[in-house]
């Protein structure tokens, strides 16, 4: 599946419960968004970041091979236009789509997810769940689904499950990924955790 896989990073929220930018909030070396695009680039995907303010994202992320950025091609509303950017860009048969606070999503746990939706059919959407619900905004989802995300950002419908429940969805069950994977820095309280589980990932103690 993997050469004919698109990742997307989508970068374009307003982060309002952060307070900042969370792309640009420090993680390992680099920033949120630099540390995730070099995971995605270490599995040898192109990658495109979908941010409003495409001069934000670092040129060390942004100018290296394989990497274009660009603002919604679309009024923006959310990430229902972001998914509509993305699908009108890339060309591969399925985008990969990333939230760009994912902090502990890396080469391993895309490896998984790929290997998971790897030889099964019938699926317009791969998405992991984790306590109960599912992510999709860390999720495989085919190009024939364009028209269905074109109708629901013509028609206004904001609300991602609302659209997903259209698809057929293949879920990821819970365990498969590393239960951190799957978090989001969408708060200072919740990137404050990250930091604390990095600490306690590099030194083994709790």
């Amino acid at each position: 599946m993997q050469p004919n896989v698109h990742a997307v990073i989508l970068a374009g929220g307003k982060s309002s419960r952060m307070g900042v930018a969370k792309d640009q909030l420090p993680w390992r070396e680099g920033t949120l968004v630099t540390e995730l695009g070099t995971e995605i680039l270490a599995m040898g995907m192109p990658c495109l970041i979908v941010c409003n303010e495409p001069e934000r994202i670092p040129a060390e992320l942004a100018k290296r091979d394989g990497v274009s950025v660009t603002a919604d091609l679309v009024p923006s509303a959310g990430p229902v236009s972001g998914l509509v950017t993305a699908f009108r860009l890339c060309r591969k048969d399925v985008l990969l789509v990333l939230s760009c606070d994912l902090p502990f999503m890396d080469r391993t746990q895309l490896a998984s997810l790929l290997a998971y939706a790897a030889g099964k059919d019938g699926w317009d959407a791969v998405i992991p769940s984790a306590q109960g619900r599912i992510h999709p905004l860390c999720a495989l989802y085919r190009k024939s689904t364009q028209p269905v995300w074109e109708q629901a950002l013509e028609q206004g419908e904001l609300r991602l499950m609302n659209t997903i429940r259209k698809l057929s969805v293949l879920e990821v069950p819970d365990g498969w990924l590393d239960p951190w994977a799957l978090f989001n820095a969408n708060t200072p309280e919740e990137y404050a955790a990250a930091i604390r589980e990095e600490q306690r990932r590099k030194t083994g103690r709790p």
